[in-house]
């Protein structure tokens, strides 16, 4: 027997003190997702947004990694569909409103029509009256609107 292997007398094969027969009933916790809603050119938020949230402990769900900015036309369907699956699939929406954008308002209130928590950044510009009634919290720092997620 190799090292760091014993025997295990009852089924007389070999163990390692790694062994992963201890395996719980219950299923793993899930990571908690976020699903980013902004405008389609907002890289930096985009990117600033993963970032912190990874920190955080969100899995990020970014529907500009279905990249259709340029070519829209005739992907009405498959573009709100997917957005709306996705929505549904997160635990929180991060709504950037730092610039106005129909794509956003439209998520966010959809977010918040399926009891999802929506979370807005604002970047500092005044929150309109409509974010304010549909998000759980407007922030206009990014780091405190990731720490409002929880």
């Amino acid at each position: 027997m190799g090292t760091g292997a014993t025997e295990d007398a009852a089924s007389g094969r070999a163990a390692r003190s790694d062994d992963t027969d201890d395996v719980s009933p219950y299923p793993p916790m899930r990571m908690p997702r976020v699903y980013l809603a902004g405008p389609p050119y907002a890289e930096e938020y985009r990117r600033r947004a993963t970032e912190l949230c990874e920190a955080a402990g969100w899995e990020v769900v970014d529907p500009m990694r279905r990249d259709f900015r340029g070519r829209t036309e005739g992907h009405e369907t498959e573009i709100v569909e997917g957005d709306l699956e996705e929505i549904r699939s997160c635990d929180a929406v991060l709504a950037a409103f730092t610039a106005p954008d129909e794509g956003t308002a439209m998520e966010a209130w959809y977010a918040r029509e399926q009891g999802i928590r929506v979370v807005a950044y604002t970047g500092g510009t005044p929150a309109h009256p409509w974010t304010v009634y549909v998000a759980d919290a407007a922030c206009a720092d990014l780091q405190a609107a990731v720490r409002a997620l929880a």
